[in-house]
């Protein structure tokens, strides 16, 4: 049994290394964002946070964000779903010589889950200093307080515009998304801003 668990571990590596490999490959982006967010049944709010952006080769582009605001906060979901499936796993076990493995498995595959981004870009270049850069975040997690319920997952559509300056070294980019809560009913609504990036990591060969 326990040898199961180490080919599924090894593969997984594999796999992970294989597609983050890439990815060392790309430019990174590092950035302060501000912005409004109008979402159905809840009040309009303001919101600011950090982002990072990772491109992956030329083109595609994955990205996270934390946000905060007056009520409100936003993060990537994965890490939620990293520690339930790790705890599923790990929890699955019983009082013999496979437990520790399982427990190891659990917690790896955990790590592994939590570092999903929460969405992918595809980066259009128009000239040497300006791109656009449409985008789907299917794996957001949304705080907003209220009387009723108050936390859940979501997702976005929404495009961005890169304007670089400094040898590409700072990006502006104003963004506007349409996003829901996977929810009955699904609040609906848009979110505008704006983020200041300072690349973090050039281009590699």
């Amino acid at each position: 049994m326990i040898i199961r668990y180490i080919l599924c571990t090894t593969f997984l590596l594999f796999v992970y290394q294989s597609s983050f490999g890439q990815i060392e490959k790309g430019t990174g982006y590092v950035a302060v964002k501000g912005g409004y967010l109008n979402i159905n049944d809840y009040a309009p709010r303001g919101y600011g946070g950090l982002e990072l952006d990772i491109l992956a080769g030329e083109k595609v582009g994955i990205h996270y964000s934390i946000l905060f605001g007056q009520k409100y906060f936003h993060m990537p979901l994965a890490p939620f779903g990293g520690v339930f499936v790790g705890l599923a796993i790990a929890n699955n076990t019983k009082e013999d010589s496979t437990s520790t493995g399982k427990i190891g498995l659990g917690a790896l595959i955990g790590i592994l889950t939590a570092i999903i981004p929460e969405g992918i870009s595809y980066n259009i270049e128009l000239n040497d200093h300006a791109g656009l850069a449409p985008y789907i975040s299917p794996l957001q997690f949304e705080y907003l307080k209220s009387s009723g319920q108050d936390s859940f997952a979501g997702g976005a559509i929404g495009i961005r515009y890169h304007q670089y300056v400094s040898d590409n070294a700072i990006r502006i980019s104003p963004s506007l998304e349409y996003k829901i809560h996977y929810h009955n009913p699904a609040h609906g609504g848009i979110s505008a801003g704006i983020n200041f990036a300072y690349r973090i990591k050039k281009k590699s060969n």
